[in-house]
Parts: C-alpha cells; structure tokens; sequence
C-alpha cells in the first residue's frame, strides 16, 4: 500500500511541479498562466502533448526544442523532479495510514 499511495503522489507532483514552472515563468512577465499553451522561450513555438509531459519530454529531448534546438534550462524538470519527490514522500507518510484503516 506504501508504494502505491507513493507512486500516486509522484504523479500528481509532476503535475504540480509542471504547474509551478509555469508560474515560475510566467508570473514575474506578468502573463497569463493559463493561456496561451506552453512554449519554447526561444523560438515561440507551442509545444505539443508530446513534448510537454513532465521530467519526461526534457530527457528525451536532450533538454532542447524540438523545433529550434535552443538549449531549455533544467530547471524545468529540476522543479518537476523535486515537487514529484515531495509530494511521494509526503502520500507514503501521511495517505498510508489513512488508507490502511479503510481496509480493516
């Protein structure tokens, strides 16, 4: 149960990690975190599905755009990585117990 509820919260803190770089990024710029889709902050090209899945995309990239080359920071999965991290860590310390008294 302990590695289910960790995995669990991994996931969701890729996705609160992704979040986070958005707002990171766009906040200070003063715009909108919710439109317009991510983009590379090189070439402004949105990204597709396929190049915006956390920690993921970036490896398989090479940590470049797909479509210009120029180098993406590694912060981007840095922050993803750590928030994911977090958040496992957190699901497997505090959800097990509570999950474990559903089952008795």
């Amino acid at each position: 149960m302990t590695a289910f509820t960790a995995v669990i919260g991994v996931v969701v803190g890729l996705a609160v990690g992704s979040f986070l770089n958005v707002v990171l990024y766009r906040v200070p710029r003063r715009e909108s975190v919710v439109r317009p889709r991510s983009r590379c902050p090189g070439c402004q090209t949105p990204l597709a599905d396929r190049d915006n899945v956390p920690v993921v995309s970036w490896l398989l990239l090479r940590g470049r755009c797909r479509t210009c080359a120029m180098p993406i920071s590694a912060r981007y999965p840095l922050v993803e990585a750590a928030t994911a991290a977090a958040f496992g860590i957190m699901a497997a310390i505090w959800l097990t117990p509570v999950l474990q008294g559903y089952g008795s």
